[in-house]
């Protein structure tokens, strides 16, 4: 089968799609119906009840033949004045990485006034009012700056 990506928008569906993935058959048909109705079922809940605009999220996992590798998007819209809510979602999935865009933050605010210390944190901001992106990376994966473009608010990260 190779490299497989599994797009999911929730904890339980995404969970459920990547420990089917070695089925095949009958049973790989019925859990792939399972996580779509999941996923299904939780976009509508959230179109009803937690329709805010404040964090957007899109929760990808990557199996590498190992544990899942899980990476979490976020379109932020200023992280500054949604920080319980963004590590209330970075609990709720248990993400490896973290891709934040929209931050709005600037060199005055330190990492220490928004993120954990148990991730790498590289940042660009901007400096007029808005955008600025980061990444978070989870202590536990070594990593390290491959380019910052200081142009436009681009990060690459690498592993060794």
């Amino acid at each position: 089968m190779g490299n497989e990506f599994i797009e999911e928008t929730s904890e339980g569906s995404g969970k459920k799609a990547s420990q089917n993935n070695s089925m095949s058959g009958p049973e790989a048909v019925e859990a792939e119906e399972n996580a779509e109705k999941d996923r299904m079922d939780n976009q509508d809940k959230k179109r009803k009840g937690w329709a805010q605009d404040e964090i957007q999220t899109t929760v990808t996992a990557h199996k590498n033949g190992c544990k899942p590798l899980v990476l979490l998007q976020v379109n932020c819209r200023s992280i500054y004045n949604k920080v319980l809510e963004f590590w209330n979602l970075v609990d709720t999935y248990n993400p490896d990485i973290i891709i934040g865009t929209e931050s709005w933050l600037r060199e005055e605010i330190g990492n220490t006034e928004i993120f954990r210390t148990e991730f790498t944190t590289f940042r660009r901001d901007r400096h007029a009012r808005g955008g600025g992106v980061f990444i978070c990376v989870k202590n536990n994966i070594a990593c390290s700056e491959l380019w910052v473009d200081d142009e436009f608010e681009t990060i690459a990260v690498e592993r060794p």
